[in-house]
């Protein structure tokens, strides 16, 4: 209000001093012309002091003017018409003044001269520093009023600067919460549809793990899981086909085996550990009068499958005390007597352990009826051959006694004597041949009872006249049991064998007998070994043929009889070298006979 106060005072005080020059522009004599016109201006500046006065004829020229300092301007002065107006109607006018810079008034009245008629016009400013505050004054009522007339705007600009911030904070949060939360579940979602793809079978699913988080540790993991279950199914694959092959390899072995096996001629059994039947060819089951090969899977290899005989042979290999064994047994088929030879093999797998046992059945009937009609064809040969050889001289001795009793010779008597004598010779060599004949046709089957094999070959050794130049040497098993033989028939196998080596080695040579017990396989070997000339490796089979030998009186008989005897002992008599000359003969029999 002060500051109110002061500017009407100041611009009351300018009117008053514009009002006394206009007064004295009219109340005081007028200059008769223009150039007196500028003196009079300023007399009545000084009079009234007023800041400036000037004088403006019809054209709004300066015509003169008086002030030190120039508000109008130099050269035109224009008023306003409402001004020019209101001089004119009422002698003079008075206004405010104020162009932003100065501020005061100023006033117009006529002036009649005689070179025509002016306006004289004053002007009275206000101090500068009251105009500077007036001025503040203004600027800040306006600044005031414009708060004013936009307060409402302003106000309703900042609700809604405040509404859209509120609206801006609410959206940057939900945007801050969804982004949070995508950040969170999207790597969760994208590891469950990751596992839902490795549960189908994907396993070519990539993760890219979030830096420095517990869910992209999680990730990591999962995509070594996922390496892992995809190298291990690829070697998974890899050993599936290596399999598949190797099914396919040993399924079309199988079929060449089983091809093969059906195209034999031989029964092959395999056994498992346990001497369980696994498989059977189809000639094995006709030899064991099966009805089917199923019938026979998974039992033992036993009664009512196989024979007695068949076991004994099978039964040591099965238990592991041999390796292969082999021999006879006799089967009933169709109504007629078939004969087998067992042969049992003990099967291993690479490392060698035991993992079954192969059992083939070969039916030699029709070999050993070749066998017999061969034989009896050589043995009607040599029966010939021996009964040719003593009839040429009998029948020469004869002969020749015809001629001498013919002729009345005086020597018929010394020839009958030696006639007779050849005929008596050559009558008891038949005999023994036809004997020795009998004796092999006629040889009964073994007796079997406890005995002292070492006992039984001493009794052999007093029944053969050794000679002064054979030396005997005897290498006696000392754990030898008590046996289950035909005591008999062995010391008569055990003196054809003594013979035997006392001739082949002329008389001159070493005997060597030697006793072994296998407790294992519950048998007991008996190995005579001389140090003759030895035994041809092609003639080893013809040797055990009846009638069949190398000596110039042999009969052929004794390795014959000797064989027989080991075949009823159900044994086995194998013949080789003794080096660096000679042959040995073993005998191998079972302790339990």
């Amino acid at each position: 209000e002060q500051v109110e106060r002061l500017l009407e005072r100041e611009l009351a005080a300018s009117h008053g001093r514009v009002e006394a020059a206009l007064r004295a522009v009219v109340e005081l004599p007028r200059p008769e012309d223009g150039g007196a016109l500028g003196g009079a201006m300023a007399g009545w500046l000084a009079r009234s002091g007023v800041d400036e006065i000037v004088a403006v004829d019809g054209h709004d020229t300066v015509v003169a003017q008086v002030g030190a300092s120039s508000w109008f301007g130099r050269g035109r002065v224009t008023l306003e018409p409402a001004q020019l107006a209101a001089a004119r109607r009422d002698g003079r006018a008075v206004w405010e003044l104020d162009d932003g810079r100065l501020w005061g008034a100023a006033g117009a009245a006529l002036l009649p001269l005689a070179s025509g008629e002016v306006v004289v016009v004053v002007q009275a400013r206000v101090a500068e520093e009251v105009a500077a505050t007036r001025a503040g004054v203004a600027d800040a009522l306006s600044s005031i009023g414009r708060v004013e007339q936009y307060r409402g705007l302003v106000k309703g600009s900042y609700l809604l600067n405040l509404a859209v911030a509120t609206l801006l904070v609410l959206v940057a949060a939900v945007w801050l919460a969804f982004y949070l939360a995508r950040r969170i579940t999207e790597p969760v979602l994208r590891l469950t549809e990751a596992t839902e793809r490795v549960a189908d079978g994907d396993l070519d699913v990539r993760l890219t793990p979030m830096s420095g988080s517990e869910i992209g540790r999680l990730m990591r993991s999962f995509s070594r899981m996922v390496e892992d279950l995809k190298r291990s199914r690829a070697a998974t694959d890899r050993a599936h086909d290596e399999l598949a092959a190797s099914l396919r390899a040993l399924q079309e072995r199988n079929e060449l085996i089983s091809t093969v096996l059906a195209s034999i001629g031989s029964g092959v059994v395999s056994l498992d550990g346990e001497g369980r039947v696994l498989t059977l060819n189809p000639v094995a089951v006709e030899m064991l009068s099966l009805a089917g090969a199923e019938a026979a899977v998974g039992c033992a290899f036993g009664e009512p499958i196989a024979s007695e005989a068949m076991v004994e042979v099978v039964a040591p290999v099965v238990a592991g005390r041999d390796e292969w064994r082999q021999g006879y047994a006799t089967v009933d088929r169709e109504g007629s007597e078939r004969r087998l030879r067992v042969t049992a093999r003990a099967l291993h797998n690479e490392a060698g352990a035991a993992t079954g046992t192969v059992v083939a059945l070969h039916d030699y009937t029709e070999l050993v009826r070749a066998q017999k009609m061969a034989a009896w064809r050589e043995v009607a040969r040599r029966i010939a051959h021996e009964i040719k050889n003593p009839l040429t001289p009998i029948r020469l001795a004869t002969q020749r006694l015809r001629r001498k009793f013919a002729r009345g010779d005086g020597d018929f008597a010394e020839a009958f004597d030696e006639a007779s004598r050849i005929i008596l010779e050559e009558v008891t060599g038949l005999e023994r041949l036809v004997s020795e004949f009998s004796d092999f046709s006629r040889m009964a089957e073994a007796h079997l009872a406890p005995a002292d094999l070492h006992c039984i070959v001493e009794d052999a050794f007093g029944l053969v006249e050794l000679g002064g130049g054979v030396a005997v040497r005897k290498a006696f098993d000392r754990n030898m049991p008590e046996v289950r033989v035909d005591a008999a028939q062995l010391r008569r196998c055990f003196v054809n064998l003594l013979k035997n080596a006392v001739e082949a080695m002329g008389g001159e040579g070493e005997i060597t007998v030697t006793t072994r017990f296998d407790p294992i396989g519950a048998v007991f070997t008996v190995a005579i070994a001389d140090t003759g000339p030895g035994i041809e490796a092609n003639r080893r089979e013809e040797i055990f043929l009846p009638y069949f030998t190398t000596k110039v009186n042999g009969t052929g008989l004794g390795l014959a009889i000797v064989k027989h005897v080991v075949a009823d002992h159900r044994g086995y008599l194998r013949v080789r070298d003794n080096p660096p000359h000679g042959a040995i003969f073993e005998i191998e029999l079972p302790v339990s006979g």
